[in-house]
């Protein structure tokens, strides 16, 4: 988990705690009810950020392999385990 991430869970369990805090009945009801409209959006807007971090995630690794075997194929050259000739027949493999 990124600094990012970390920073985004910590403001809002701070959130939570100060509705939590301010919830009360009594003279603060309505205050109270303000906040809990408030904390109804915040739960549904971390429902979908969190939704929309595993699409990410899932698409970010998806890239990767894409691109896999032609770099791996490359490296392979560079570091001297295969052949001008074999490299250049696999690449062909690869792209044709």
């Amino acid at each position: 988990m990124s600094n990012k991430d970390s920073s985004l869970w910590i403001l809002i369990a701070l959130l939570v705690i100060v509705v939590l805090l301010f919830s009360g009945g009594g003279m603060m009801g309505s205050f109270g009810m303000g906040f809990g409209v408030i904390i109804m959006v915040l739960f549904w807007g971390a429902i979908i950020w969190l939704v929309i971090s595993l699409i990410n995630a899932g698409t970010k690794k998806s890239e990767e392999t894409s691109e896999s075997a032609l770099a791996i194929l490359k490296k392979r050259y560079a570091r001297g385990e295969i052949t001008k000739e074999q490299y250049l027949e696999m690449e062909k493999d690869l792209t044709g």
